[in-house]
């Protein structure tokens, strides 16, 4: 009652300054990312693809994925492209122990495959896209996780966005959790890639700042990957490869109608684990190497570039570091009673969420509503997470801990590191 009472006393610029961390730092992305929401459903008009010849090359490169590849494969082969956008998959199998080649060669006799890569000794996804590439004919190369399930006219949308722009280097997909009802986990996830992937991306892309194609589906300009030489090794491959196309000069696109659904993390744990080797990315690609796009000396300079980088260095460094300080000020300032204040925020967190899950809500088709009873998990699951993000910056800061991450092998990490 004291707490409430106390809080209900504030002024406006009281309650500012003190939610500074919230309403400073976080409140300006959600308050533009509703706004985008609402511009893009104002504005959105059906949407025909064009008429177009360019081809397709799919490469799905994976570890023991024996199980899954067929299910994949036939996903690709009912997609609605016309007889002109003739379609060839690749199969490229990195150093697989369960079988999957011979998967791949039976997919091949049925003619759902074109091209079978087999690798003795696992290279990492990296060196296994890499090689794939080197046997596709499309105009267009499509990397997928075989995981990933698409939406049977999703490659034809991006066809249409590749047809329209010839300056378009890269399209991100819209990502979906496929596994959706499995867990808390999953659900919680679902709600994350609807504010994160449908809403977020479609808000870096309105801004011309998209930093990511995910690598779980991306397509992508053959002439622009092949002319910044394939993937680099790296644990977050898909980030640094869509920086790499924005240093090029490439435009870098998303295409919130080619949907597709993912496979995510079950548990907690195995979650955590992911979200370590992905944060680590945050300084192994913007903080190190694409520090020079500050530089307005290289003659790659850009504005949008920079604004890139500083989404996300902002967003998802500088955030995750001030948070600790801003923890240790409330209990400066406020001793024992700044558990409540941090109750109070964790509140806040709720209705923004809620705001976030609604703006997400009206700008896709398949609406993360239904999850949202799970909304106050997902919001302490976020804050955790954060903690997460934060011990993965400092495990790479500090001891380039991606550098031993099993993502990619001991040797092939070995070998880029020394270069």
């Amino acid at each position: 009652m004291d707490a409430a009472a106390f809080l209900g006393s504030l002024d406006f610029v009281s309650l500012v300054l003190l939610f500074w961390y919230s309403v400073l730092l976080e409140g300006p992305r959600y308050m533009i990312g509703a706004i985008a929401a609402a511009i893009a459903v104002l504005s959105e008009r059906p949407r025909q693809p064009p008429d177009t010849n360019l081809t397709v090359s799919v490469i799905l490169a994976g570890h023991n994925e024996a199980r899954s590849l067929r299910a994949c494969v036939s996903g690709f082969a009912e997609q609605t492209l016309s007889e002109r956008n003739r379609l060839q998959v690749v199969v490229v199998d990195d150093g697989s122990t369960d079988g999957m080649a011979d998967v791949a060669h039976e997919l091949r006799g049925e003619g759902l495959v074109d091209e079978v890569i087999r690798v003795t000794h696992r290279g990492g996804k990296s060196a296994a896209v890499n090689l794939g590439l080197e046997v596709c004919t499309g105009d267009i190369i499509v990397i997928a996780d075989i995981d990933t399930s698409l939406d049977r006219d999703a490659l034809a949308v991006m066809l249409g966005y590749f047809a329209n722009d010839p300056r378009l280097g890269a399209v991100g997909g819209d990502l979906g959790v496929r596994n959706e009802c499995a867990s808390l986990v999953t659900r919680c996830q679902a709600i994350e890639y609807g504010i994160s992937v449908s809403l977020g991306r479609r808000v870096a892309d309105m801004l011309g700042i998209l930093s990511m194609v995910s690598g779980a589906f991306g397509a992508f300009r053959r002439s622009a990957i092949e002319g910044v030489g394939g993937q680099d090794v790296e644990v977050g491959e898909d980030a640094d490869l869509t920086m790499k196309l924005r240093r090029a000069g490439w435009r870098i696109g998303f295409a919130p109608e080619a949907r597709a659904l993912t496979q995510v993390p079950e548990t907690v744990s195995s979650l955590i684990a992911q979200r370590l080797r992905w944060d680590r990315g945050i300084v192994t690609i913007w903080l190190r190497k694409y520090r020079a796009v500050f530089d307005p000396r290289q003659s790659t300079f850009r504005a949008l570039d920079v604004l890139a980088s500083l989404d996300v260095l902002v967003f998802q460094f500088l955030l995750p570091l001030v948070f600790p300080v801003y923890l240790v000020w409330l209990w400066w300032h406020f001793g024992a009673f700044a558990i409540i204040l941090l109750g109070a925020t964790v509140l806040g967190y709720l209705i923004v969420d809620l705001v976030a899950v609604i703006a997400a809500a009206a700008v896709r088709v398949e609406r993360p509503l239904g999850v949202v009873i799970y909304l106050p998990i997902y919001t302490i699951l976020r804050l955790v997470l954060r903690i997460v993000r934060l011990i993965a910056i400092f495990q790479e800061l500090i001891f380039r801990t991606s550098y031993r991450d099993p993502y990619v092998p001991a040797r092939v990490m070995r070998r880029a590191a020394r270069v």
